[in-house]
């Protein structure tokens, strides 16, 4: 600035000597005045306006004493205004160099902790720097500014030293509120004339400029660089420090996006080398909830009707835990919404949520975050992660799209984890299958399927036997009021709506008209409720082929959601059915096995050894459930004239139309066994002491209309109950045989003394 003043003092001694030598006529000039006026404007344009009028005047006087009286008056208007013009120009450029000089060095400053904070790790320590980086420009105050949790003000993070250190927080309806509303600067020229300005401090002077700069974290504002000085800011300084405000928040998307991969590779090596879902889920939980600084966490996995948790950490109450291990009825809290519309719920006010759980709201849960964890390729939710604190909480875009990515990756391990638990499954399914009975292996592999297939909280077994399917397991349902009902191949076929599916063994999905379609093919009225019609949402079925052979018909049921059955559920059925099918195989060729041991050969009747297992069972059961249970023991009259007049070879016959005979009128669910020779006897479950009067009566006419080489059969029956007259088998039959011996002596078809 000093080599402009002596240049503009020498051009000025210059014209103003070219102006006097013209005066004086020493030098001749066209118009002398103009090198005066060249001299003023260019002394003013230097000296500022305060020296326009005495230069002015004295230039007036100069050329009054020259001689220059007559235009006299219109040369002081034009030195007047030539210099005005000069000052004002002058003023603008000195202005323009002050501004330039300023810019220069700001953003010199700016480009110095750009370097500064790129050599910075995290978010906090990048905020915390601002205020020591851009305080070295200018005597103003540099502040940082985070919105609150609660209340809609903003928090100070950092401040320059200039700060008024009194103050901690401001509203939100400030500029700061408005930049950070809009993530777009706000200046303010001068902050007297704007009733938006918010005063630090009381006692503080006040700036005179304000601008307001958005800090945006993956296109989220995160929080607020703040400027206040005393001298308004150019607007390449304006332009430098929006600049500077882009360059850290490219800088935090880069950090964002360092931690969330390197969170990832984390939470990838932990998840991984989990061997069960416990594990995985508390590796996952620790991880993630120590990143976001989170007080507990829980993972939640869909049960049929209820949401039950694999894994735990952190801070939960002991009601919390307990609601969630014993699982959250369906429809009930915020989860089962989540899992509905697969989208996560980001709640940082819990308590005010309409479908708040109570136990988390006196627990004193303020926010909650309930984020889904979808298996590749699935469609239906069944996973979620929860996290909860007990403070009031934002969820920022950042976290959300970091949980979003995290929640991929668990996904993805959860998938692998129980594909190796359902082949763990299967194979302790083929073990234990092996060592139990009939009915018993008939229960474990419906239990497995219903445990195993998602979505399934209920369901049935039923068995290919005498050509019919007939129930021989279920769970949910009352297997004893569902005995004795049978379906033929045609039945079912139609059930599986499917001609294609069925033939390939193929499961299907139902989820309507379910009612109907069970009425219409084959399910008696009668056994409605038994069967749960009305409670049934979704129904999945399967035929289990063999060969060319459907062994067993698989459904499982969901009694609260329709849509609880998808594409994993299918997986899941289709992994399930050809090891099933082989178990189911080979339990046939055993009981075939066992039924040849425990079956008469003349007759096709069950035999003695068969009677003694199956009135235990029976009796079992019948206590178990409470209801009556009947024998009947019957003695043939008239066999041995017949075995002895007609020979064996018709003896036999009669024994064979005896056992056919009382096949045909016996009831669903009622066996018959021949004891050997010509006794048989007859169990009867669901029959009191008249039911059983009525079976006996219909086998004795039925045996009595047979004749066998013009001679007539008859029998002899005993009866006894079972609770009302006798209490276990050996009772029961001691007194059915007593009764049956009673009726021989006395030659008549039934004692009940």
């Amino acid at each position: 600035m000093g080599s402009v003043r002596k240049s503009a003092w020498m051009i000025a001694a210059v014209g103003l000597g070219l102006h006097l030598l013209a005066q004086t006529g020493a030098l001749r000039l066209a118009f002398p005045e103009a090198w005066l006026m060249i001299a003023l404007a260019t002394l003013t344009s230097v000296l500022g306006y305060r020296w326009v009028v005495p230069l002015v005047a004295g230039a007036s006087l100069l050329d009054a004493l020259l001689g220059a009286r007559r235009f006299l008056l219109e040369l002081v208007a034009l030195y007047g205004i030539s210099s005005l013009l000069a000052a004002w120009f002058g003023a603008r450029l000195r202005r323009a160099y002050a501004e330039r000089k300023r810019s220069s060095r700001l953003i010199s400053l700016l480009v110095r902790g750009q370097k500064e904070f790129y050599g910075l790790s995290t978010r906090s320590a990048v905020l915390e720097a601002l205020p020591t980086i851009l305080e070295e420009y200018g005597q103003g105050h540099v502040s940082v500014w985070e919105p609150e949790a609660e209340g809609g003000g903003f928090r100070r993070v950092a401040a320059s030293r200039s700060f008024p250190q009194d103050c901690h927080v401001i509203a939100g309806d400030g500029i700061v509120g408005q930049a950070f509303g809009e993530k777009r600067p706000v200046y303010l020229s001068d902050v007297r004339s704007n009733p938006r300005y918010l005063p630090a401090s009381a006692s503080g002077s006040w700036p005179l400029c304000e601008l307001a700069l958005p800090l945006l974290e993956q296109g989220e504002a995160i929080g607020v660089l703040n400027l206040e000085y005393p001298e308004p800011l150019g607007q390449e300084s304006r332009q430098a420090l929006m600049h500077f405000a882009q360059g850290v928040s490219r800088h935090l998307d880069h950090l964002s996006e360092r931690s969330t991969l390197a969170l990832l590779a984390e939470l990838n090596r932990a998840v991984y080398s989990a061997q069960d879902l416990a594990g995985l889920g508390e590796r996952a939980l620790a991880l993630l909830g120590q990143v976001f600084e989170l007080d507990g966490g829980s993972l939640v996995q869909q049960d049929g009707s209820r949401l039950r948790a694999l894994a735990f950490w952190g801070d939960l109450a002991p009601q919390e835990r307990a609601l969630l291990e014993e699982g959250i009825p369906f429809g009930q809290g915020l989860a089962w919404e989540v899992l509905r519309t697969g989208q996560p719920l980001f709640s940082d006010h819990y308590a005010s949520e309409a479908r708040a759980l109570p136990v988390l709201k006196a627990s004193g849960v303020q926010a909650l975050l309930l984020h889904p964890v979808a298996l590749p390729g699935a469609q239906r939710v069944r996973f979620l992660l929860g996290f909860q604190t007990r403070r009031r909480r934002r969820w920022r875009q950042s976290e959300k799209e970091m949980l979003a990515r995290a929640c991929r990756v668990v996904g993805l391990a959860l998938e692998g984890v129980l594909e190796r638990q359902r082949i763990k499954t299967l194979l302790s399914l083929q073990q234990s299958v092996l060592e139990l009975s009939p009915e018993a292996a008939y229960g474990q592999i419906l239990q497995t399927a219903v445990a195993m297939v998602p979505g399934a909280e209920a369901g049935s077994l039923l068995v290919w036997k005498d050509g019919a399917f007939e129930f021989r397991a279920t769970q949910g349902y009352d297997l004893e009021g569902l005995r004795g009902v049978r379906f033929s191949l045609e039945q079912q076929r139609a059930w599986h709506d499917d001609p294609a599916g069925w033939q390939r063994g193929l499961p299907r999905i139902r989820s309507s008209a379910l009612t109907e379609a069970s009425l219409e093919t084959g399910l008696p009225e009668d056994k409605k409720e038994q069967a749960r019609l009305e409670e049934i949402k979704a129904n999945l079925h399967l035929p289990i082929r063999y060969a060319e052979e459907v062994l067993a018909l698989l459904n499982l049921d969901n009694l609260h959601d329709p849509s609880a059955f998808d594409h994993d559920s299918l997986h899941a059925a289709q992994l399930f059915a050809p090891v099933v099918a082989t178990l189911l195989h080979d339990l046939r060729y055993r009981q075939r096995l066992e039924e040849a041991a425990l079956t008469d050969v003349l007759t096709g009747l069950s035999n003695r050894r068969a009677f003694d297992l199956r009135l235990a069972e029976e009796l079992e059961r019948a206590r178990r459930y409470a209801y009556p249970l009947s024998l009947l023991v019957m003695d043939l009259s008239g066999f041995k004239a017949i075995n002895d007049r007609l020979g064996h070879k018709q003896g036999d016959q009669a024994l064979q139309a005896v056992a056919s005979t009382l096949k045909k009128q016996r009831r669903n669910g009622d066996s018959l066994y021949r004891w050997g020779g010509d006794e048989f006897a007859a169990i009867l479950p669901h029959a009191d002491l008249e039911g059983a009067i009525a079976a006996a009566t219909r086998y004795h006419r039925a045996i009595g209309a047979l004749e066998i080489g013009g001679m007539r059969l008859g029998v002899n029956i005993g009866a006894a109950c079972f609770p009302k007259e006798a209490q276990d088998a050996e009772a029961l039959l001691h007194l059915a045989d007593e009764r049956m011996y009673q009726a021989k002596s006395r030659k008549v078809p039934l004692a009940m003394d």
